[in-house]
């Protein structure tokens, strides 16, 4: 069975790629090599990574209103990832899974794009999802939270952004 226009079958993926992963692997900031080399290695099918399309709709929200960072460079670093042509870009958002999210939103009390996620890797049998999402990891159990920035890396992520956007 093919997903989208992965060449591989459902249970062949390792994991589903988030927003903040995307966001931060977009701007110079002390963490974007770690989310850039996980991007990169999805994108060029090193690694079999799904990237829901959807996560640059949420990046560009973002990146734009809550980090500050200029639209058009936003548009523009984000428009040059979407221009490659990856077989890990997944462009279904079937109204089942967005259906369940809802539901779960709900019972789980997590935003819904969270139990997007959760639905769409329990629906694909993805085992991870990639995240820098800390609440994520501890609400659920079904499915592994992986953040492949290192703590002191996100940390220093944090300080970054505190003082970027004056905060105490």
């Amino acid at each position: 069975m093919l997903i989208g226009s992965m060449p591989y079958a459902k249970s062949d993926l390792e994991g589903v790629i988030d927003t903040g992963i995307i966001v931060i692997s977009h701007f110079k900031n002390p963490a974007r090599e770690h989310a850039a080399r996980l991007l990169y290695e999805a994108l060029t099918f090193k690694r079999r990574v799904l990237i829901p399309l959807t996560t640059y709709v949420g990046a560009y929200i973002i990146m734009t209103r809550y980090l500050r960072l200029r639209r058009d460079k936003v548009a523009r670093a984000l428009l040059e990832t979407l221009s490659l042509n990856s077989p890990a870009f997944y462009e279904d958002v079937p109204k089942v899974i967005i259906e369940r999210a809802i539901a779960a939103a709900s019972e789980l009390n997590l935003s819904s794009w969270d139990t997007y996620l959760i639905e769409l890797a329990k629906e694909l049998r993805i085992p991870t999802i990639y995240s820098v999402d800390e609440e994520l990891a501890r609400k659920i159990r079904r499915i592994k939270v992986v953040n492949p920035i290192p703590q002191d890396v996100m940390r220093e992520y944090h300080h970054y952004i505190e003082e970027r956007l004056g905060l105490p």
